[in-house]
């Protein structure tokens, strides 16, 4: 008669400070949340706004159900988060807390399920990565001999934007002035619906440390894991997913750049030269987020590239890459089910403008990829774990 198989060694989940953080990330989380739920229920006007105007209601659960009751679907989620939380700390984990933190996790994705982070995100972008590029490529490819030649690329076009008025400050000025009183009255209701996405992020990992507590694993980096994490497997299918991510922004980056054209589609006749200022900018950023993509899999993506101040020749924080691509990952997929209701309804009606949506935004495909891109980077570069001391160096680019 066989032996018995012994159970997995279950280890508690404060076993590494990255658990410990997240913990207190997530007690943190909860508590604020109770807090905030209770203030919207005791004096609704605290609720900043949730719910939207009329130029974005309707677009995801926060819109379209009442404010009382999305107070209290927040304030159920926060306390079985804070319950979840407790007793991953407090007790040696089990299923059932891994299944309570992913479900907790489930909830607030749903309930923040909306385009309007994914408009805020871009409309930050758009402002602040521009603007950022220039100065930084500049400053940069002064010293840099590969990087020169494009240098007289970025005068060029600056140049050519005074001469057409749409880098003159007084269009500056007024895209400014556009843009200042709408963002400081959506900062309030978007910075929360953030807040929402990132508590499901945040017990999702909690799920996840969880789930390799109690299986036996690694709780800093879950080995031993499944063929398809390891370098060698991430390599071969990240490509792939970053490639289709990469893609993912094109259509919209490629329809605002006719904007430099005799054909602009989408802006109507006589339009303020502010309004294809920032269309144009909005289109850069996207196709800048297409370029960085494509650093998840080249060398510049691991190691600082020569017109970068300061830090150029020196690693790129394995982090940095993974944070903000995973960052955009989430708005996206946030967005998709109201960009795909919007695409398939306008297909539906013979609205080939909503239509659109689906060639324009592909939220869904470009989420998913972006996010099996990232994981794939991170896999691909975290080398021999410190906690365990399983795993090999990481895995060039270019081996």
């Amino acid at each position: 008669m066989p032996a018995p198989t012994s159970p997995p060694d279950v280890r508690p989940v404060p076993a590494t400070g990255v658990s410990r953080r997240v913990l207190l990330a997530a007690a943190a989380w909860s508590v604020l949340h109770l807090l905030v739920a209770a203030c919207w229920l005791l004096a609704p006007g605290s609720r900043p706004g949730l719910e939207g105007g009329d130029g974005n209601a309707g677009s995801g659960l926060l819109t379209a159900l009442p404010p009382t009751t999305t107070a209290w679907l927040v304030l159920a989620l926060a306390g079985c988060g804070l319950a979840a939380t407790l007793a991953a700390a407090l007790h040696r984990p089990s299923t059932g807390t891994a299944v309570a933190a992913f479900a907790v996790a489930g909830g607030l994705g749903a309930l923040a399920a909306d385009m309007r982070a994914l408009v805020l995100l871009g409309y930050l972008c758009a402002i602040v990565a521009p603007a950022t590029f220039v100065v930084v490529f500049t400053v940069g490819a002064l010293r840099s001999r590969r990087a020169r030649p494009w240098l007289a690329g970025v005068v060029l076009l600056a140049v050519a934007g005074g001469v057409s008025g749409l880098l003159e400050p007084g269009t500056v000025g007024r895209l400014a002035e556009d843009l200042r009183g709408p963002l400081a009255a959506e900062l309030p209701p978007r910075g929360h619906l953030a807040l929402l996405l990132a508590g499901a992020v945040l017990f999702a990992g909690l799920g996840v440390l969880v789930r390799r507590a109690t299986s036996g694993s690694c709780s800093a980096c879950g080995r031993p894991g499944a063929t398809w994490t390891r370098p060698e497997a991430v390599a071969r299918w990240g490509r792939i997913a970053t490639l289709v991510a990469a893609a993912g922004p094109l259509p919209y980056a490629l329809l605002r750049m006719t904007w430099l054209t005799p054909w602009p589609v989408g802006l109507p006749d006589g339009t303020d030269p502010a309004l294809r200022l920032f269309g144009l900018a909005l289109g850069a950023a996207a196709l800048g987020g297409a370029v960085l993509t494509i650093g998840l899999i080249r060398p510049w993506g691991e190691i600082w590239p020569s017109w970068v101040p300061v830090v150029r020749g020196r690693p790129v924080p394995r982090l940095l890459p993974v944070v903000a691509g995973g960052l955009v990952a989430v708005v996206l997929l946030a967005a998709s089910p109201a960009m795909v209701a919007m695409g398939v309804s306008g297909l539906f009606s013979g609205d080939w403008v909503g239509a659109s949506f689906l060639v324009v935004f592909p939220t869904l495909p470009w989420g998913l990829a972006l996010a099996a891109a990232v994981a794939a980077y991170a896999w691909r570069r975290r080398g021999t774990c410190p906690s365990c001391g399983q795993g090999a160096a990481p895995l060039d680019v270019r081996a």
